[in-house]
């Protein structure tokens, strides 16, 4: 029965040094920094052009808003009745930008996480940590002691492999977190969101052209002189068969390409990235309580 246990540790120990190794030389690895990068410029790209579609609908909505029929002693504004649409196209408008600046810390944090000092700290540490473990697991060896644990190694060399292991797991960290995230989003967005949030977002500009040939309409009609009466009956004519008709017809399916698109992009900026790094943070934490790592990682494992 003390076979068994006693190789465990010495299984983990040999684990752990082949991670730290294979982490040490991931760090120098520029294609997944590419990868990511890819993914969060494609999804900053479409940010930016739902927020122009947004920004576009409620200026076209506004333009109709303001236009009145003036009927000389009194006047009527129909668009008042956009006041719902404008409204919840600003509110669309406000999440679009605050998933673009998540988009773009994301980014910010991304390229720092692939700057040269946060690699070189990454690998330096990995390699010396995992040089220390190496060695403790051959001293062990040779020794004839056990090796899942560190009383056969001194005070000093225990302390000072326990402080490696934490720069290192800080290194791997400060190197790898943010581009783990981001490659996870990225590809969990191809797979699940970038088809149907595509399909919206063209329907939606769609929604958009239409509301502005309606406003140019609108706007840029016939301002012959009439009588109060003709006035009216043509300007209710056009408001009946024109924006007022378009956007009341199309209200609802905006409305759900509006919601639809707004969920998308909070699951692909924040719930995503979010859930990721947590599942990440989980895993770190397992890891640590494996039996036969050494204490200053099972330390780290009980945060």
């Amino acid at each position: 029965m003390s076979a068994p246990r006693a190789r465990t540790p010495m299984i983990a120990r040999g684990l752990l040094v082949v991670v730290l190794f294979v982490m040490a030389g991931l760090a120098w690895w520029e294609t997944p920094q590419r990868w990511a990068l890819e993914f969060l410029d494609e999804t900053l790209g479409q940010a930016f052009s739902a927020f122009a579609i947004a920004k576009g609908l409620n200026a076209t909505i506004s333009v109709l808003q303001s236009s009145t029929i003036d009927l000389q002693v009194f006047q009527v504004s129909p668009g008042e009745a956009l006041d719902p649409a404008n409204d919840m196209i600003e509110r669309f408008s406000w999440v679009m930008f605050a998933a673009t600046g998540s988009l773009a810390l994301q980014k910010l944090l991304l390229g720092i996480s692939g700057s040269l000092i946060i690699k070189a700290v990454a690998s330096i540490t990995c390699g010396l940590a995992g040089l220390m473990v190496l060695m403790g697991l051959m001293r062990g060896a040779d020794d004839g002691r056990g090796m899942g644990n560190d009383e056969g190694l001194s005070p000093m060399t225990s302390l000072l492999t326990a402080g490696l292991l934490r720069l290192a797991l800080l290194g791997i960290v400060l190197r790898f977190a943010v581009l783990s995230v981001a490659l996870a989003s990225g590809a969990a967005g191809q797979a699940f969101l970038d088809d149907s949030r595509d399909t919206q977002m063209a329907q939606l500009s769609i929604t958009q052209q239409q509301l502005a040939e309606a406003a140019d309409q609108q706007v840029g009609g016939d301002h012959e002189e009439r009588s109060w009466w003709q006035q009216f009956k043509g300007s209710m004519e056009g408001w009946a068969g024109g924006p007022i008709s378009t956007v009341t017809q199309g209200f609802d399916a905006m409305t759900d390409k509006v919601i639809d698109l707004t969920m998308l992009f909070i699951t692909q900026t924040v719930l995503f990235p979010l859930g990721f790094l947590w599942l990440g943070l989980r895993v770190v934490h397992g890891l640590g309580r494996l039996q036969g790592v050494p204490r200053g990682v099972r330390r780290l494992g009980d945060v």
